[in-house]
């Protein structure tokens, strides 16, 4: 007799009757969400839109003003990343790079999207484009799902093609939610949700809805 043996929950963020305010205002009432593995699952909006406020509630960071959300199915847990993480300014790139090493549960290899340094440069001589590239190099090579307020900003073009690249396949198996002031084509193929400033009302797409 065949022994079938137990699949493994697909990776998924679930909204229930969520509501989120950020300060006085009212971002989203009342939404139900499921983002799942998969595609790459975009929120998009105007600054001031409440995309972050967004992010943080789904990510766990900060409770929602009602509702329920749940984080299952990825062992590695969940990651955020904001536009205004950085490293610190004293810290010299070999150093960085020998704890991400350490802190990794197994040896990777450096993603495409880390910069070219000098191993005894400190953070401070970096550009904000070279800092946002080790940083995000780091999350890149940690495993988990992914929660990423504004990645592309301050990267260049070939940074930028190379982040949507590895987003995308680690979409496969990963909750990967980014959000965004632009909607960009690959925002349109993917879906998403897109907020309206002041507006407290959400707008969800599809890849079949968009196409």
């Amino acid at each position: 007799m065949p022994v079938s043996c137990p699949t493994r929950p697909v990776p998924r963020i679930q909204l229930r009757s969520v509501t989120v305010r950020r300060g006085p205002r009212t971002v989203v009432s009342g939404l139900d969400l499921d983002v799942a593995a998969g595609r790459v699952f975009w929120l998009v909006g105007p600054n001031g839109a409440g995309k972050s406020s967004l992010l943080r509630v789904m990510a766990g960071l900060d409770p929602p003003e009602r509702g329920t959300v749940e984080r299952t199915g990825d062992r590695a847990g969940f990651l955020y990343y904001h536009a205004e993480m950085t490293l610190p300014p004293w810290c010299v790139v070999r150093s960085w790079e020998r704890l991400v090493r350490r802190l990794l549960p197994a040896p990777v290899p450096p993603t495409v999207l880390r910069p070219a340094l000098g191993p005894g440069r400190r953070v401070r001589r970096l550009s904000t484009g070279e800092r946002k590239r080790l940083l995000l190099d780091a999350l890149l090579r940690a495993p988990g799902s992914l929660l990423l307020d504004e990645p592309f900003e301050h990267l260049s073009s070939e940074a930028k093609i190379a982040l949507a690249r590895m987003l995308e396949e680690r979409a496969a198996g990963s909750v990967v939610v980014v959000a965004t002031n632009q909607e960009t084509e690959r925002a349109a193929r993917d879906g998403g949700l897109r907020l309206e400033a002041g507006a407290a009302a959400a707008t969800a797409w599809t890849p079949e809805e968009r196409s």
